[in-house]
């Protein structure tokens, strides 16, 4: 057996796990592990009858394993995107990427091809650019969803997986009420294509509009007109606040006093947009020049009017029956609390 003053296999095993650790978790791991070592190492002696020697020494960490195996469950998470947020990431990616790829592919095609007269050459030219842009956004949007749910997986902690758990009791689990439980998945869908919104409407306005064949040649004509411009800045303030209000309930993992009132902010401010839309409906936008004979008057600038309007309705009585949802919530909670403290 080794003497006291020399190195022993076991020192260098700890040498070596100590290495592989972050200096904050170094100190308090390896006493740790060498108090597990030392105690494998009595009982062994104590069976073997005799004091440790280094194949004794040796038999021990081999059945520790290698310094790497045993630090892992001490290291911080290195993943990007953990694993109970993985499977709604892959299902945000499968519904938002064909999407935008289809889109992008038509708008670029009907934008920039024209159909008369095209030779092979150029048909397989446009197509190839259009396949490009459409693989261009594809790619944009993946980062950005990307992004949307690093940003989650940093903020969120019940998002993170807590590898050691030192002396957890099962009874120390907070009892949460169904009206304040929250639906994660709805969650984040709001948020990734709330951003893709944000996005939309703040950096690609101008790609808005209606694609119309006339004699032959694919024309672009918007849609939008300059009286919706100002309501862009009041768009982007609502989608950054629906981002923020997501992301904190997320974050606290249930619906609370202070999120709900938030949620009716956003709530009122929508109700707000959504009034003035509708009373300047036929401002915001046109169908001159994009329609043929219909024209921005026609019959079917009409029929459109009535769906948008029906569509902002709803949109606004959704947001009044949730500000009394949330209203309700909040005051059920003032009162029930006091009644708990008295038992």
């Amino acid at each position: 057996m080794a003497t006291n003053n020399k190195e022993t296999i076991i020192d260098r095993y700890l040498a070596a796990v100590s290495e592989l650790l972050p200096a904050k978790l170094r100190k308090d791991t390896v006493t740790e592990i060498r108090s597990l070592i030392q105690d494998s190492l009595d009982d062994r002696s104590k069976a073997e009858g005799h004091a440790p020697d280094d194949e004794m020494m040796a038999a021990v960490l081999k059945e520790f394993g290698s310094p790497e195996k045993i630090v892992a469950p001490y290291l911080p998470e290195k993943y990007l995107i953990g694993p109970r947020l993985y499977p709604t990431f892959i299902l945000v990616l499968k519904i938002a990427l064909p999407v935008i790829a289809v889109l992008v592919l038509v708008t670029s095609w009907l934008g920039s091809i024209p159909l008369t007269s095209m030779t092979a050459v150029e048909f397989i030219t446009g197509l190839a650019k259009s396949l490009g842009n459409s693989l261009s956004a594809v790619v944009q949007a993946f980062g950005n969803i990307v992004l949307i749910f690093a940003i989650l997986q940093w903020a969120v902690p019940e998002f993170k997986i807590a590898i050691k758990e030192k002396e957890w009791n099962p009874h120390s689990l907070k009892a949460i009420d169904r009206p304040n439980k929250i639906k994660r998945g709805e969650l984040i869908a709001e948020i990734v294509f709330t951003f893709i919104a944000l996005i939309i409407f703040n950096f690609y306005l101008d790609r808005i509009g209606i694609y119309n064949n006339f004699d032959g040649q694919w024309t672009f004509t918007p849609v939008l007109t300059d009286a919706f411009t100002p309501y862009i800045p009041w768009l982007s303030l609502l989608w950054i606040l629906t981002i923020l209000l997501d992301v904190l309930v997320l974050r606290k993992g249930a619906w609370q006093t202070g999120t709900r009132l938030f949620s009716i902010v956003v709530s009122a401010l929508n109700i707000a947009i959504a009034v003035s839309l509708i009373k300047n409906i036929s401002l915001v936008y046109t169908l001159e020049g994009a329609i043929g004979w219909l024209g921005g008057i026609g019959m079917l600038k009409s029929l459109l009017n009535q769906f948008l309007l029906l569509a902002l309705g709803i949109s606004i009585v959704v947001s009044a029956v949730k500000i009394v949802q949330m209203i309700y919530q909040i005051i059920r909670v003032k009162v029930s609390v006091p009644e708990k403290i008295v038992q």
